[in-house]
C-alpha cells in the first residue's frame, strides 16, 4: 500500500496557453522537481504540446485537453482523480483553468489574484506583470519556496546586457543543455505566427535568406504543418533552401535546434524553442513589445524591432489585421538591417 501511495502523491502545473508559454513554464517545473523530488510531476496543457515535455525528462505525466471542448475537460478531471494530489499551481490566469482547479482535490492550490481567487486557492499571489513571463509564473512559489521569494526580490533587470537584454539569471534559467554546439553554418527561419499582424514579410523572409546563403549559410525553414505554404512560397523566391515545416513533431523541431548557429523568427514560439537549446536566437518584433515580459529568455539573443512606432504595442498578441492598416512595426524594417544584426551575432558567437 505504502508503494502505491509513493506513486500516486503528485504535484500538478496547469499551463494551458500557448507553446511558447508552456516552454517559458520550463523553470517553475525544474524548481517543483527539485522542492519535491519523489513527487510526480504533472502538466496540463493543450492538446499536443505535451510531448515534448515527455521526452525532454521534464515532466513524469501530461494531460492533455482541448481548449473549447468541456469533454477534453471532464476527461482530464477524471484522469487527475487517479493521483494524490499534494499541490495544484495554477499558472494559467483563464477563468476556465481557476474553475477546473476548484474542482480538484488537493492538500494545497495555488494561484494569482483574480475575481475568483481567494475562493478557488489555498494560496493567492499577486500576479507581477512588470516582470519577464518566467518570473511571473516562478512568482507562483514566493509563499511556499522561501529560496524562490528571495531570488526574485534580489534580481535587478536594470543592467542590459550588449544585446540589451537584462541577463538571464542562473537560478531562474533553463536546464543546462547536455547538447554541444559545434559550429555548422546553419541557420534556421521560422517565418509564422499564430498571429498574422505578428509575422515579418515574405519579401523580407526571402531577401534574408539570400544574404544568409550568399555568407555561406545554409537556411532551414521550419515550422507546423499550417506554415508549409507560407515556407514553400519563401524558398520560390530565395532559391537554394531546404523547407522542413511540417516534416517534424514539436518535439523533433525543438531537439533539431540544437544543430543550428542560428535561430531567425518572429516573436512566437520558437523564440522559446531555441533558448531552451541555448541556441543563438534573432527574434524579430512587431505589433508586440519586450515589455510586455515575452522576451528571448536566454544570454545568447538578440531583437530586430522598429522602436520608433508609437502605435506599437497595439495588443497583447497582435491582430490579425493591423488595427491601422499599414503594419508599419514590420513593413518598416529591412532585410539588410535583420541581415546586418544576424550576421554580427554569428561572427560574435
Amino acid at each position: 500500500m505504502k508503494a502505491v501511495e509513493e506513486v500516486l502523491k503528485s504535484n500538478l502545473v496547469i499551463q494551458t496557453a500557448f507553446l511558447g508559454d508552456l516552454i517559458l513554464s520550463i523553470p517553475l517545473l525544474k524548481r517543483i522537481k527539485k522542492l519535491f523530488p519523489e513527487d510526480k510531476l504533472i502538466v496540463m496543457c493543450k492538446s499536443g504540446l505535451g510531448e515534448f515535455l515527455l521526452k525532454e525528462h521534464l515532466v513524469d505525466e501530461v494531460v492533455e485537453v482541448e481548449k473549447g471542448n468541456s469533454v477534453s475537460y471532464r476527461q482530464a478531471r477524471t484522469a487527475l482523480e487517479a493521483y494524490q494530489l499534494r499541490n495544484v499551481y495554477c499558472v494559467h490566469r483563464s477563468m476556465r483553468s481557476s474553475l477546473f482547479s476548484a474542482g480538484l482535490k488537493a492538500q494545497r492550490k495555488f494561484g494569482f489574484s483574480s475575481l475568483l481567487g481567494f475562493w478557488i486557492f489555498d494560496e493567492v499571489i499577486d500576479y507581477p506583470a512588470a516582470n519577464p513571463e518566467v518570473l511571473r509564473q516562478m512568482a507562483i512559489l514566493e509563499s511556499s519556496d522561501p529560496e524562490t521569494l528571495e531570488q526574485l526580490a534580489a534580481e535587478d533587470y536594470s543592467v542590459l546586457n550588449d544585446a540589451g537584454l537584462p541577463a538571464v539569471p542562473l537560478f531562474f534559467s533553463f536546464p543546462v543543455s547536455v547538447r554541444k554546439h559545434a559550429p555548422s553554418k546553419r541557420v534556421a527561419i521560422f517565418p509564422g505566427s499564430v498571429w498574422a499582424t505578428k509575422k515579418w514579410t515574405k519579401a523580407g523572409f526571402a531577401e534574408l535568406a539570400v544574404m544568409l546563403r550568399k555568407a555561406g549559410y545554409q537556411i532551414d525553414l521550419l515550422g507546423g504543418p499550417t506554415e508549409k505554404k507560407l515556407c514553400a512560397e519563401i524558398a520560390a523566391q530565395a532559391g537554394d533552401v531546404q523547407v522542413l515545416a511540417g516534416r517534424l513533431t514539436i518535439a523533433e523541431t525543438i531537439r533539431s535546434l540544437a544543430d543550428y548557429d542560428l535561430v531567425i523568427t518572429n516573436d512566437s514560439a520558437p523564440t522559446h524553442m531555441a533558448a531552451y537549446q541555448n541556441t543563438a536566437v534573432l527574434t524579430i518584433f512587431g505589433p508586440t513589445v519586450l515589455k510586455q515580459g515575452f522576451r528571448p529568455w536566454s544570454n545568447k539573443a538578440v531583437v530586430v524591432e522598429n522602436a520608433e512606432l508609437k502605435c506599437r504595442p497595439c495588443g497583447k498578441h497582435g491582430h490579425n489585421v493591423c488595427p491601422l492598416t499599414h503594419h508599419n512595426c514590420m513593413n518598416t524594417i529591412s532585410a539588410k538591417a535583420v541581415f546586418t544584426k544576424a550576421l554580427k551575432f554569428l561572427q560574435s558567437s
